[in-house]
Order: C-alpha cells, then structure tokens, then sequence
C-alpha cells in the first residue's frame, strides 16, 4: 500500500475529530519522543509513522457545517479521523509553531507562508467572511475554539473560553514546540518543516460506512496514549445511542452525552495546578449512584462496561427485561454525571470560585478534611450537594466526617477501610432520598463511639516508643494535623485570625517549599550537648530523656522563618537568638513557648497535658483521667 505524507493527507481534504473521539492527550514524553523522531530522521530518508483512518463524513452531517460547507463545495472532501489523531494534532501544532517562529516572507520547502497556512491551517471564501479550518473538532467543542483561539491564534465569535485537561494538553504541546524552535536556526527549521511534511509517513485508510466506527474505535489497538475508562465510556454510550433506532430523540440523546462529557472534562482541568483523576470522579459517581463491592479497584468500569451499558441490554427480550436499558436511563445516567462533577470538584478545591458555592464555613471544613483526607466520604458527601442538602446540615456532615477520620484513623488505628461499605451505602441512600442527612449523620456518630478506644491511641504511641529509633509522638502519622488544628485553635482565641505565620503546604511538605528547614522541633534537642539542658535533665536516665524528648509537649510546629541549625541551642537563644529568628516572632505556638522563663520535664508534661485537653473538646473525645493522660504521654516518672 501506498504511503501518503501530511502533505499528501491534507491535500483536497477537510478533517474532524468526531464526538466519540477523545481529546488531545499527548504529555510530554510523547512530545519528546515525536521531537526526536524529527531530529534523528535522515533529510534523504523517509520515516513509517503508523496508521491515519479516516471515515467520510455522511452528505447529510456535512451540509450542517455552516461554516465548512461552502469549502466542501468547491471540491474538498469531509472526512472524520478515527485513529491518528493524537500524531496529526501534534503535527499540526508543530506547523503552527513553526509558523509563529520565522518571518512571514520566509518560504520554506518551496512554500509561501501563505500557502502554508491555505494547505493545513485555514482557508478563507472570497467573500472574506466565510472561513473553513482544514482541521479540528466537531462544533461546541471546547477543545475545537481552543485549537482555533489560543493554538491558531484566530479570533472566534463563539469562544466561551472553557478549559479542560485536554485543551492544557494542546498549549502545552504549542509552548513545548515553540521552546524547542526558539533555539535552533531558520535553516534548520526549514528542514525541519519538509521532514514532518514530506518525510513522515502514514498509511492512509478509509473505512466504509458498513462499519460501526464507534466500535472500531473503541477496539482499535492505538498507539501512544491508551483510552482513559471516561473516554471509552462516553464511546460506548455514544455507540448505544445508535441502536435506539426507532427513538425520535436518537440525536439529542447523543447531544446531551456530549454535552455531559464537555462538563465533565471542564471541571476535571478547571484548576490547572491540580487537574482532577476523572478514574477516581467515574467511581465514587458509580458508588453513589449504581452499588459498590470489595472487588479489586477496577470493579466499577467492569460493571459500567461489561454489565450494565452493553448492546445486549438494549436487544435483551422480555425474559432478561430485569437487564434492559432505555434511552431514558442512559439520558437519566449523563445528566447525573455532569450534575455530579461541579460539586465533586468544588469538594476538592473549596476555595476555587464556583458560582452557587459560597458558604464560608463550608469552604473551611472541606479545607480540612482535604488536609487530613476525605478516607471514604466522597461519594456521601457528593451526595449531600447534588441531593441540595441544607447547607448547615452539609456542614454538619463535615464535621462528623473530619472527626470520624481522625478518632478512627489517627488514634484508634483502624484499618482505612473500616466500615466503608455502610459510608458507601449511606451516599446511596441519601442521593435516592431513602435516609436523611440527620440520619446520616448519627449513625457515623454511632460508629466513632462504639469504635473509638483511647487504649488503642495508647498501644499505638507505645509501639513508637519501643520499634524503629523510638521517636514515639514524633513518628505518629497524626502529629502535623493535630499541631496545626491547635495553631487554628490558638489563633481563633488570640484573635490574630490575620497572622497566619503556619502555612499547611509548607509546614506537612517542607520539601517542597525549596528550603531546608525543620517544621516540627523538639524544644529540648535530640542531641542536647549544650550545658544549659545537661542541668536540667542530668537527674533523669537516658530511657527517660528519650521520653521527654518525643513527648507530644516537647513538639513545637515552627513557622518558616526557623533554621534547623538552631535546634541545638539552649532555651534561651530558641526564644530569640538576637539575630531576628526566635519562637518570639515564630508561629503562635511558638509565641505561647516563649512565655516560659526555662524549659524543663514540668513544662513539657504541662503543654503535653494542655494539649491532650485541646484534643478532648476539639473532637469530642473522652481520653481518661490525668493519669491516664500522664502514661500515654509516656512521663509517669515526671513528678
């Protein structure tokens, strides 16, 4: 067979990407490896690229392109891209950078700029208004006004400027490119231009339209980036959309599933610093609206697709009628998704502006649980916002959900999944209108209190005490939550509510703040060589000392103004080593240190005691009497 060049493609034809395709994908490996292929490639020689499919757009889908339509008639053809599209969209936004990147009189492998443009760009009627793009997406596309607006850098009456992690992945192939271009020469670049035009080969295919493409794609072994589960399932439904054959709203069943997928994929890279897992959204959607089991991670896409949207359940006759769907369920199924993925996503990015989101106390008790993690509650708190639960209700949820993952997780020590069916459950029940929130809300009350065992905290704190280096307190996975929690604490009843010198992503990931510092001190040192310390703790053994040195009294939450190189230095110069770094201008824990005068073992059992005291009302907790208080902060010796 023969093989046909980008050139070549382009010729006489104009190209989209259909609704049951996925967007563009590509990450940066995959642009580095096509960049390489680029440079490696002999001028002389030619390069096997892999396969282009192509299906010839319907007559009567083609003369619907209002834009397009005018082009078609002068004699170039429609043709929808079923397999290739993440090499030819990287091509093509190579052609663009190539374009921004050297002078418009520049010709390049006998081509005028303009010409260039004309053969894989754009062309203009000669009325001057209308205006075809040799290719991209179907309308109402996001991806499609992004590769016209920000990619092309053509004005579009119809942006809406909606991102989606695809439409990051297209101006992040555009900025890689332009990098690279940006340091080699306009005669190279030349060359550049004619090996990805010429010299790169694909076999060209045109399937007939006796083939159910959406089947082809879905099937289809793709080279480069596998189908994510959202993108095979929006396929599928698109495809299932197909067999209602005598259902008047065939079309607008499709409409509304691209509709949902545009929603979707909006909100999952609406926060670019942190783009949403559409795998994790698709779950805990299917555990609040379809079931949940114990079955291995993938269990909700093997029941999405091999048991629930399959072609037999449509076909099925009236002895499986249990099993059939309807295009009302499939429509009833999209809209919860994409009435379900703006909450999902506001419950991960509580202070990203979202209109109909504005409860502030809401916004913090979501901050807090992203801080100590959501464990099972997605689904059920999902279900909360799109049920339209009152909002202080909501809150109250919260709350209940931030102190259950605590009391169970950071002191009881149960296992993460404890009781996650029954949570799992509940979200069902509450989205089906079958329970209440209130409901809800008092049976994970019931659960922390039948659960809940301080003796349990104890055992665990103990266990650090005795393996690994014995850094008891100092290695409890609850450690950071818990001090920052009491530096909130301070900072309400100090009404400094401004001075927030205690940042979380600094202070749980020091890292990467980029600077070496300490977040959590031991207030009498690891290594206390420093004559000060030996006089106050020469009475006790050396077990002891490693006692009061991991005890939770002696841990201290430092704001980011501390240097680790201090850590060692007698109380005094802790407080203020007269240089401008010191607790006294530290975080507010620290400011409530430098209120003692010495430290010794009296005052870490104090603020171990006072903390233990915090811990009680914060959660609600009963931990035991003073004695019991004094064991688990290991000091019963401390007199």
């Amino acid at each position: 067979m023969k093989l046909n060049s980008l050139h070549e493609i382009f010729t006489g034809r104009i190209i989209r990407i259909p609704d049951y395709q996925r967007g563009y994908s590509w990450q940066k490996h995959q642009l580095e490896d096509f960049w390489e292929d680029l440079l490696r490639l002999e001028t002389e020689k030619v390069h096997y690229t892999g396969v282009v499919t192509l299906e010839p757009v319907k007559e009567e889908i083609w003369k619907k392109w209002e834009e397009d339509r005018w082009f078609i008639d002068v004699g170039f053809k429609a043709f929808y891209i079923v397999d290739g599209q993440q090499r030819i969209t990287t091509s093509i936004i190579l052609i663009q950078a190539i374009l921004e990147s050297v002078p418009k009189d520049s010709m390049m492998n006998h081509q005028s700029f303009s010409e260039i443009v004309k053969h894989y760009i754009l062309c203009k009627a000669p009325d001057g208004q209308r205006k075809s793009f040799l290719f991209g997406y179907e309308k109402d596309n996001p991806s499609y006004e992004f590769l016209k607006t920000a990619i092309f850098g053509i004005h579009s009456h119809s942006n809406l400027d909606q991102q989606t992690l695809y439409t990051h992945n297209l101006q992040a192939a555009k900025d890689y490119f332009k990098e690279k271009l940006s340091v080699i020469k306009p005669e190279e670049i030349n060359i550049l231009f004619k090996k990805l035009t010429q010299k790169l080969k694909f076999n060209l295919y045109a399937i007939s339209d006796e083939v159910d493409v959406c089947v082809i794609f879905e099937t289809m072994n793709n080279r480069g980036k596998p189908l994510t589960n959202l993108e095979l399932l929006k396929n599928r439904l698109i495809y299932l959309s197909t067999l209602f054959k005598d259902h008047e709203g065939q079309e607008i069943l499709r409409n509304k599933i691209n509709d949902a997928w545009k929603t979707v994929y909006e909100y999952l890279g609406k926060n670019p610093e942190v783009p949403l897992d559409d795998d994790l959204f698709l779950r805990d959607h299917w555990i609040m609206y379809f079931k949940y089991t114990r079955n291995k991670g993938d269990d909700y896409i093997k029941f999405l697709l091999n048991e629930k949207f399959i072609d037999q359940n449509i076909s099925r006759d009236n002895q499986c009628i249990d099993k059939k769907i309807t295009a009302e369920e499939i429509e009833a199924y999209v809209t919860s998704l994409q009435t379900s993925i703006k909450p999902w996503f506001y419950i991960q990015n509580p202070h990203y502006p979202i209109h109909g989101y504005k409860n502030i106390a809401n916004q913090i008790l979501l901050e807090d649980l992203t801080r100590l993690s959501f464990g099972s509650f997605k689904p059920l708190i999902m279900a909360a916002y799109v049920s339209s639960q009152n909002m202080e209700d909501i809150n109250k949820l919260l709350r209940e959900a931030e102190r259950y993952n605590f009391v169970l997780f950071h002191l009881s020590k149960m296992r993460s999944n404890t009781k996650d069916s029954e949570l799992f459950g509940y979200a069902r029940e509450l989205f089906e209108g079958r329970t209440t929130i209130q409901e809800v809300i008092g049976k994970i009350n019931e659960i922390i209190k039948n659960d809940y065992k301080p003796t349990d905290f104890l055992e665990h704190i103990s266990k650090k005490y005795t393996s690994g280096r014995r850094e008891g307190f100092y290695k409890w996975n609850g450690l950071k939550y818990f001090l920052f929690e009491n530096e909130k604490h301070l900072q309400k009843i100090s009404k400094q509510s401004d001075d927030n010198k205690l940042v979380w992503e600094k202070f749980f990931k020091p890292e990467e703040a980029k600077q070496k510092i300490v977040t959590v001190e031991h207030i009498f040192p690891q290594t206390a060589k420093d004559s000060y310390w030996h006089e106050r703790y020469k009475n006790f053994d050396e077990g002891e000392k490693l006692r009061l040195t991991h005890s939770l009294g002696n841990l201290l939450p430092l704001s980011i103004s501390k240097n680790s190189s201090l850590q060692n230095d007698p109380f005094k110069l802790k407080k203020d080593n007269g240089s401008g770094v010191g607790y006294y201008n530290g975080s507010i824990s620290e400011n409530e240190v430098n209120k003692n005068s010495d430290w010794d073992a009296k005052n870490i059992l104090e603020r171990g005691m006072n903390l233990l005291n915090f811990m009680e009302k914060r959660w609600d907790i009963d931990l035991g009497d003073d004695e019991f208080k004094k064991k688990l902060l290991h000091l019963e010796f401390v007199k």
